[in-house]
């Protein structure tokens, strides 16, 4: 899943979507603050920690994406 982010990033074809970057963050932190893995059916809206790598890839990702794409130098001045 990196390897084909990366390429599409090399080629210019992710632009930086903080949305999606706020997003996978929340979810890393309500799984990090959970009690559970997600598991247990009587927390329902605990996040499964199966997720774990593709929230981390799209955290890593979508930072990737946000500081090439000159945005985050924008939004700091």
């Amino acid at each position: 899943m990196m390897d084909t982010m990366w390429a599409f990033m090399q080629m210019g074809g992710l632009k930086a979507d903080y949305p999606a970057l706020k997003e996978a963050c929340m979810e890393l932190r309500q799984m990090m603050m959970q009690k559970t893995a997600g598991q247990r059916k009587d927390k329902p809206k605990d996040l499964s920690w199966d997720n774990l790598e593709r929230v981390k890839v799209t955290i890593i990702c979508e930072a990737m994406a946000l500081v090439l794409s000159g945005e985050y130098e924008e939004a700091g001045a």
